[in-house]
């Protein structure tokens, strides 16, 4: 390795801004064959890589002078380069490399120039050539722009090298004269509809190739692309739309104008992120253009709702594409890079419309699943799995009338299904087009199961849409059973396909389901799956209504859906193991690149390599190895003694990663027989709960027996690369992943941390709820007015149900019985149970009663309960 002049970089290691510019490769050929080559030349700084275009050699001779390469890095970075030839039927050939530190390069720079020898590749025994790479490097301190910004500014240019070819193409709306002058002043006469078009769809190609690496608003061009690309231009060129569809498509065209103007370019660049709700709109414009653009479609709504209905709703389109473009062009002049446009986008879902609503609608006694929703902290790391993200999105956008209801996703367990559902249910979300997401939990199946599935889901769509609002009140109204209804089969039909099943929908309304596999018993899945395949057999699910399910490959979710003809199936398996390595390679870097001590004791990103190939392309496994590196330091380890003892004990071929990550992590954390016992003693009473507690509430209950508080937390605390909620007193605990709950319950798997979950740990946990209502339940709990009147007239009600009946009063209220039905009714329980209802029946009822004001489920459970006791008491008897 080069060695950096001391003298000269003496300041402290800090972050700078690394440009490579006037690229040049010179082979000396020696060889017989003068054939030209094509090369391409690979880039590192850090864990980051970045390729140059493809380039002819001419005379032995390569040059790349119009592309310039931007990174973040210091000098301590690794700097390497790769120079690949390219072969028309062999796969890329490695012909030379160079390995060194960005001071190391520094220090040899000429004039900014740096100039070497490359160290030779793998020969293929015909070209025995030698080469030297040329290249300008120049290393600032960062400013305020980072790697992915600067090379965004340089795809501007390198755009605006393409706009004298787009330009050449018929003209729909003149360049505007300055950066705020938009409006219908600066239209001109509108060309065809299919010419517009096909401008429209350069400028987006050029556009998505300009904003790639920004992370926060490349998903919503590639969204827009999804959509716009699937328009009908021939059906639509021969309607006569009154010129409609074709000034809204100008419009359209006119948002990425700027794409062609080089100066204009340049001033809108720097507040490019805030574009993201005129993106958001063109998206939706193209959602409205694709319905009308298949056949029978439009000819259906001509005559329903007239010309002036559909005109009236371009306009609207028409007017907000204006007003978008108008206020974005206003922070750009404005010149204060930080204001952001706020304005909400113009979203038609739905063609009907319901012109008063006069009559209230309360939907709130239809079964909810309170937690269920996606969660963004959950979703992708942004910049991976795009090639995935943009296949689901391609299938949920199709507008074809017989395209696919339903994609389903499926994958092992750790193969980061999770995380792509999450990731399309917040970009979905944020085009407003997201009816529902529902996240199934082994964990938390008291909460989340079958029964309140498809009631979860019409209620979100309720809350998205008031004409589905009013047909779903025109359905339930004065039918309180059906409101309360469970099962699957009824609530499907009921609450979703009749509310829908007349409306004219425009674009989609996608419903995610993710980890279908944890749904329940398998009674349970076995009736859901029965419900949602025969409505999707029959075709009777809307055609705009899409699903993402994901799952694992379970063969009874398999066979449901196997023979449905409106179901797309996709592997994550499917996905090129080059991409799943590099996604994990960038997932990794991220997570534990401020680690200086992995760098030192792995130098050249080799610590980084090494997670990623014991991943075996498992996300969960990298997760939570990362987790666990992260966290040593609450075991007494260093992060890269962390990392040297996942290495240390991974080397079980035949073990799953999973579980041998799991064992590793275990073994280090609970090394003595005694905390191994507290371990298993503490986890049994968590993986028994019918839904999650925080430690607070479990410390409220103390269920643990012999267990203090203090090994309670002893035990929890180290366990954040595992458990979620550990770190925090009020947070529900729950496993990170459903594998490691699997991998604790399979004596098989977890060996000697398996935690069974034995009838005296139900009867510990039964007393301990037991004990607290007999502690805490009193006549008016809340400290009501004696005025007798509804629950639902009393204000702020829920704020003083939830301060003086606390979540974990409210759990053993709910499921008290539930966990004492496994244990074994000795004279001293019966007892036990018979005093408590001679004293505390009536409070008891009263809980339950306040519980339920937002909510049925706690209904719903005391009747469980009581028929748990009826059952109960005739088996004592």
């Amino acid at each position: 390795m080069t060695t950096v002049n001391a003298t000269q970089y003496t300041a402290p290691i800090m972050s700078k801004s690394i440009t490579i510019s006037d690229i040049e490769l010179y082979t000396e050929t020696k060889r017989t064959l003068p054939l030209s080559r094509q090369y391409v030349v690979e880039f590192s700084v850090g864990a980051t890589a970045k390729q140059t275009q493809i380039a002819k050699e001419t005379k032995n001779r390569t040059f790349w002078n119009d592309r310039t390469i931007h990174f973040d890095g210091d000098d301590r970075s690794d700097f390497v380069v790769k120079v690949y030839q390219k072969h028309r039927f062999e796969s890329d050939q490695l012909v030379g490399s160079l390995h060194d530190t960005v001071g190391g390069v520094l220090g040899q720079l000429k004039d900014g120039v740096s100039k070497q020898t490359l160290s030779a590749g793998a020969s293929n025994g015909s070209d025995l050539s030698s080469r030297t790479i040329k290249f300008a490097l120049t290393v600032k301190p960062s400013e305020r722009s980072n790697a992915n910004e600067l090379q965004a500014r340089d795809a501007v240019v390198m755009a605006t090298k393409t706009v004298v070819a787009v330009s050449s193409r018929p003209r729909v709306v003149d360049l505007v004269t300055s950066v705020v002058e938009s409006g219908p002043a600066a239209m001109t006469e509108v060309q065809t509809f299919a010419t517009t078009w096909d401008v429209l769809l350069e400028r987006l190609k050029l556009f998505d190739t300009i904003v790639t690496k920004i992370a926060e608003i490349h998903p919503y061009v590639s969204l827009a692309w999804s959509v716009i690309s699937t328009v009908n231009k021939a059906l639509i060129d021969q309607k006569d739309r009154d010129g409609q569809i074709s000034r809204l498509a100008s419009t359209m065209n006119d948002v990425f104008e700027f794409v062609e103007n080089a100066g204009l370019l340049k001033t809108i660049e720097p507040h490019i992120k805030n574009i993201t709700p005129l993106i958001q709109q063109v998206t939706e414009c193209g959602y409205f253009i694709a319905a009308y653009s298949k056949e029978t479609s439009f000819s259906t709504r001509a005559v329903k709702y007239t010309f002036s209905d559909i005109n009236a709703k371009i306009t609207d389109y028409d007017s907000k594409l204006r007003e978008l473009k108008t206020k974005f062009l206003e922070v750009v002049t404005l010149q204060t890079g930080i204001a952001c446009v706020r304005t909400e986008i113009t979203v038609v879902r739905i063609m009907n419309v319901v012109e008063h609503i006069q009559e209230t609608i309360d939907l709130t006694d239809i079964l909810y699943a309170a937690g269920a929703r996606y969660s963004e902290d959950k979703g992708c790391l942004p910049g991976t799995r795009k090639i995935l993200l943009r296949e689901i999105c391609d299938i949920l956008n199709n507008p074809s009338d017989d395209a696919p209801r339903v994609c389903l996703l499926t994958g092992v367990a750790g193969s980061g299904k999770s995380a792509v559902a999450h990731t399309i249910a917040q970009l979905y979300d944020g085009q407003f087009r997201l009816g529902s997401s529902y996240c199934f939990a082994s964990g938390d199946v008291a909460r989340r199961n079958p029964a309140n599935l498809f009631s979860t889901i019409a209620r979100d769509l309720a809350d998205v849409d008031v004409q589905y609002r009013s047909a779903l009140w025109s359905i339930v109204k004065g039918n309180q059973a059906l409101r309360r209804a469970e099962t699957p089969a009824e609530q499907i039909k009921r609450f979703i396909v009749e509310p829908i099943e007349n409306f004219d929908a425009i674009g989609p309304i996608v419903v995610v389901i993710d980890a279908l596999d944890e749904c329940g018993e398998p009674a349970d899945r076995a009736r859901l799956l029965a419900a949602m395949s025969e409505q999707i057999s029959e075709g009777k699910l809307p055609t705009n209504l899409r699903f993402l399910f994901t799952s694992r490959p379970e063969n009874d979710i398999m066979n449901a859906f196997s023979s449905c003809p409106h179901v797309i199936h996709k592997q994550m398996g499917d996905v090129s193991a080059m991409t799943v390595d590099e996604d994990i390679e960038k997932f990794i870097y991220h997570s534990l690149h401020s680690y200086r001590e992995l760098e030192s004791s792995w130098p050249h990103n080799e610590w980084c390599q090494l997670l990623v190939q014991r991943s075996q392309r498992l996300f969960q496994w990298a997760a939570t190895a990362c987790n666990f590196i992260r966290d040593t330091g609450g075991v007494g380890l260093t992060p890269d003694e962390g990392l040297e003892n996942i290495l240390k004990n991974d080397h079980q071929a035949i073990v799953d990663p999973l579980d041998n990550l799991y064992r590793t992590v275990l073994n280090r954390l609970f090394q003595r027989d005694d905390t191994r016992r507290r371990f298993q003693a503490v986890m049994s009473i968590i993986l028994a709960l019918r839904e999650p507690l925080s430690l607070s509430s479990l410390l409220a209950l103390r269920p643990f027996n012999s267990v203090s508080d203090t090994k309670v937390r002893a035990i929890l605390r180290p366990m954040a690369s595992l458990l979620d909620g550990v770190l925090e007193d009020d947070k529900p605990i729950r496993p990170l992943h459903a594998s490691f709950r699997d991998f604790l319950l399979d004596q098989n798997r977890s060996l000697t941390h398996h935690v069974p979950i034995p009838p005296h740990h139900s009867l510990l946990l039964g007393r301990a709820l037991l004990a607290c209502m007999q502690k805490m339940l009193r006549f008016n709990i809340c400290d009501l007015n004696d005025t007798p009147r509804r629950n639902s007239d009393v204000p702020n009600l829920l704020s003083r149900v939830n301060t003086a009946i606390p979540h974990h009063l409210s759990y053993s209220c709910l499921y008290y019985m539930d966990h004492l039905q496994h244990s074994d009714p000795t004279p001293d329980l019966v007892n036990d149970i018979t005093l408590f209802f001679k004293n505390f029946f009536p409070y008891w009822l009263e809980a339950i009663s306040l519980l339920s004001h937002s909510s049925v489920s706690p209904i719903l459970s005391a009747l469980e309960t009581c028929t748990i006791l009826q059952h109960w008491s005739q088996w004592v008897g």
